[in-house]
């Protein structure tokens, strides 16, 4: 059963700019706003299985990352807690509060800038060379990431301008990239393109190692043409960054005018919404099985990914 929120009367917070922007690309009409997300509630409630939040602000992000189409948003809602119902899942979801990947942090893998870019999205800065996969496992990067995302979508501008993605791989090399198998690519590309309340409206790829060939010929056949017509690969031709960011927001460190990056800030916003996530704990997917049925497909991936670990390269 659903869990409702009697205070969830929806006030917008929007600028009038951006409530234009999204009655412009996500068809959503002030006037009708209440009525489509009522009509989302009712079909949340139709599915006993489903004990999530319904009050306004939540199911809103739903129908703003679908354009208000109230069929695909309710399969983005189903499509999202399956995902996090999924036996083999398990172990990215559990304990997911910020204080479990702090070494994350600390290591400075994931960060957020502090200024949007030219078009008001958020820019998720992400660098995996700084992660040692001897110290820590690759789940713990995508818990990090998957808080990260959480955090961002409450943010009511950032679900309707979306954001993009800055992923430095300087220092990435064959210790990091042995742990990308395709059935880990498969799971980022489905959290991405399928199973989150977020427009991804682009990736820059920066300071690409001479592993990044096999790297992203894992990950590839898993993205979507939507999602690649929006991937750029600069290299370090950092002043095609200021095609999409002011000067005064690029670090300076990438050739820009602001301080150098740091996420700290980032590191900082994160930890203190433990009680946030720790709240969230009880909402989710009822199944009766306990584990979704794997399908071939799956189960290939599931072999390859079991061979891409024991490669020693």
């Amino acid at each position: 059963m659903a869990v409702s929120n009697n205070n969830s009367e929806y006030v917008c917070t929007l600028s009038e700019d951006l409530v234009k922007q999204a009655e412009e690309e996500l068809n959503e009409k002030p006037q009708w706003r209440s009525r489509d997300i009522q009509a989302l509630r009712d079909m949340v409630n139709k599915r006993a299985d489903l004990k999530i939040r319904t009050d306004d602000a939540f199911l809103l992000r739903f129908l703003r990352a679908k354009k208000f189409d109230y069929d695909r948003a309710f399969n983005l809602i189903v499509r999202h807690y399956e995902m996090k119902a999924d036996e083999r899942n398990k172990q990215l979801f559990t304990n997911l509060r910020p204080a479990s990947v702090k070494h994350v942090l600390e290591a400075g893998v994931t960060g957020v800038l502090p200024h949007r870019d030219k078009l008001g999205r958020r820019v998720i800065m992400f660098r995996p060379g700084r992660w040692d996969p001897s110290k820590y496992p690759l789940d713990d990067i995508f818990k990090t990431n998957f808080l990260t995302l959480s955090k961002l979508v409450e943010e009511e501008p950032t679900q309707v301008t979306g954001i993009v993605m800055m992923m430095d791989l300087n220092g990435m090399g064959f210790a990091q990239a042995k742990n990308i198998s395709p059935f880990y690519a498969k799971r980022v590309a489905s959290l991405l393109q399928d199973c989150f309340p977020m427009r991804f409206k682009g990736i820059h790829y920066l300071n690409e190692p001479a592993i990044f060939d096999y790297i992203f010929a894992i990950v590839r056949p898993f993205l979507k043409e939507k999602i690649l017509s929006r991937v750029r690969f600069h290299g370090n031709k950092y002043e095609e960054l200021l095609e999409f960011l002011e000067p005064e927001h690029l670090p300076s460190d990438y050739g820009g005018k602001a301080p150098p990056y740091t996420n700290e800030d980032w590191m900082k916003t994160l930890l203190e919404s433990d009680a946030y996530f720790d709240s969230q704990e009880k909402f989710g997917l009822a199944t009766a099985a306990g584990k979704p049925e794997t399908s071939r497909k799956e189960d290939a991936l599931d072999c390859l990914a079991g061979s891409y670990r024991k490669l020693d390269i």
